[in-house]
């Protein structure tokens, strides 16, 4: 079994630093192989751009979609990028570390995701959701987050965060990932996580406890449900008696009125 692991975040000593540290020690323990993609390390390019590309389909105008295609087809797609794409084909099992910033992902994660999700290599529009080039595999985010667990609740100020993570997860169900519930850990960061608790042991190592329980057993752990694509009408609309699962993809645009 192979596993890949990827961390979003700038400094190597912080808590998804550790995290990265037990997930490779616990995977290891249950048998996988492990890659890692440390992307400030790497200093990865987030901006999807014409200088990733020296061959062009179109030297005029650059059309993302058009030039990924086509360095996949000519494989020609930038070393970086091929790079991350092999570990995605290989390994079984994705595991990806990062804190929540202003309400989303850190850039270079989405930037990671705008370059690496190739058009025409890791989905195309016969290749995706349950049938997507990924199907079979299991991917877990693990998050951190400043603001504490009533904070982030769904009658929380800042919003429920599972429902934040919905648009940072459905790409990997995009490209066909089951995509298990995410672990996310509350109040990184603060006076209070660095302190000593009950018995001496601070939230670090209570958090780090549960991580390593978590990653240990993911066949435990339950998957996020999404609409299967037979959900789906001939216009790609939900239909009237299929399941809702998000309010993000529902039968009812007044759902928010109660």
């Amino acid at each position: 079994m192979k596993a890949h692991i990827l961390l979003a975040h700038p400094e190597p000593n912080s808590f998804n630093g550790r995290l990265l540290g037990i997930s490779k020690e616990a995977l290891a323990a249950a048998g996988y192989d492990c890659s890692v993609s440390d992307l400030y390390a790497m200093d990865f390019d987030p901006r999807e751009g014409q200088q990733h590309y020296p061959s062009r389909k179109d030297p005029d105008s650059f059309h993302t979609q058009t030039e990924q295609r086509f360095s996949a087809d000519n494989g020609t797609i930038p070393a970086d990028v091929a790079s991350e794409v092999r570990h995605l084909e290989e390994a079984d099992l994705l595991v990806v570390h990062f804190p929540l910033w202003w309400f989303g992902a850190p850039a270079i994660l989405k930037g990671w995701m705008d370059r690496v999700f190739v058009y025409g290599r890791l989905y195309r529009s016969e290749m995706r959701y349950d049938a997507g080039i990924c199907a079979g595999k299991r991917m877990i985010a693990c998050v951190t987050t400043g603001a504490n667990e009533d904070n982030c609740a769904f009658n929380g100020r800042e919003g429920d965060t599972k429902l934040i993570l919905w648009p940072i997860l459905f790409p990997f169900r995009y490209l066909g990932y089951t995509v298990l519930e995410p672990q996310i850990f509350h109040g990184v960061g603060g006076v209070a996580f660095m302190e000593g608790q009950e018995g001496g042991r601070s939230t670090l190592d209570i958090y780090s406890d549960e991580w390593t329980a978590t990653i240990s057993d993911l066949q435990a752990r339950p998957s996020i449900a999404y609409n299967a694509d037979s959900d789906f009408d001939d216009t790609k609309r939900l239909k009237p008696d299929a399941p809702v699962y998000a309010p993000f993809i529902r039968q009812n645009s007044d759902w928010h009125k109660g």
